[in-house]
């Protein structure tokens, strides 16, 4: 980050090291979560522009960056990770922005251990799951990450949300997906939308329900039921972000940046 000193740490948990930065000063502190198969370098363009008046701390989740490597993963595991650096670097209560899967990362935590969340920030996450799309995750993804086609296959569901983003956008995410470990697809995808797909959103939905920090929705592109969020957590803030697909912080970035100034000004 330009002016500004960057500390990479490393806490541990479940015998696992969790890389992450830490960079900045100030309250509340922000700390970046990433999706699927993405790192901590994601949120850089949001890091650097909030450095200068928050603490900012970016996360490379199990599986991911330059954390260590479990044989399976889910979002709880990951929520696990998360609670473990904000421990280790002292710095809650936070505010979590959560891309994507990550978005129910923030709200696990932030129902589990409210003492630990300022506020939190879903970009284009998924806390349910239209009847399609699930059905077309169980009924196809599912079992082709079981076969020899399993990277075709999670290249085409993730790749069809990244229009219209820039070129170098879309080459960054796919060529990240290209890295993928199989064990980790199954474990992850399993974990959303496996047998306990309906247990998982219920949970979800009574979190959101006794929610008592403030919320902000960002959309972008992902098949989310925002009409369900928003009567389980009437007081949401929901933005909307034009030009991107489903990685508003790569290819929205100064659109990004600017809702998340105006959230931090109300939950600071």
């Amino acid at each position: 980050m330009i002016g500004t000193s960057v500390e990479k740490r490393v806490a541990t948990v479940d015998r696992l090291r969790i890389a992450y930065e830490s960079a900045g000063a100030g309250d509340p502190p922000v700390v970046f979560v990433h999706g699927i198969f993405g790192n901590r370098g994601y949120f850089a363009a949001q890091a650097e522009h909030l450095a200068g008046r928050h603490r900012v701390i970016s996360i490379d989740l199990r599986a991911h960056g330059e954390s260590d490597v479990p044989p399976s993963v889910s979002i709880d595991a990951f929520a696990s990770d998360v609670i473990a650096v904000l421990g280790h670097a002292g710095a809650g209560p936070a505010v979590l922005v959560g891309h994507s899967m990550a978005g129910a990362v923030a709200l696990s935590i932030a129902h589990a251990r409210p003492d630990l969340v300022r506020g939190v920030v879903m970009l284009d996450a998924v806390l349910f799951f239209p009847d399609l799309v699930r059905r077309g995750a169980r009924d196809g993804l599912l079992p082709a990450l079981g076969g020899d086609g399993w990277q075709d296959a999670l290249r085409g569901y993730l790749g069809r949300l990244i229009e219209p983003a820039p070129a170098d956008v879309a080459a960054r995410v796919m060529g990240d997906l290209g890295l993928a470990r199989r064990e980790i697809a199954v474990s992850f995808f399993d974990s959303v939308f496996g047998a306990d797909f309906e247990a998982r959103e219920e949970r979800n939905a009574q979190a959101l329900a006794s929610l008592h920090c403030p919320l902000m929705y960002v959309r972008a592109q992902s098949p989310t039921d925002l009409k369900r969020l928003q009567a389980q957590k009437p007081d949401a803030m929901v933005g909307q972000v034009v030009g991107s697909g489903h990685w508003p912080m790569l290819s929205a970035a100064e659109q990004v940046n600017a809702m998340l100034d105006s959230f931090l000004a109300s939950a600071g």
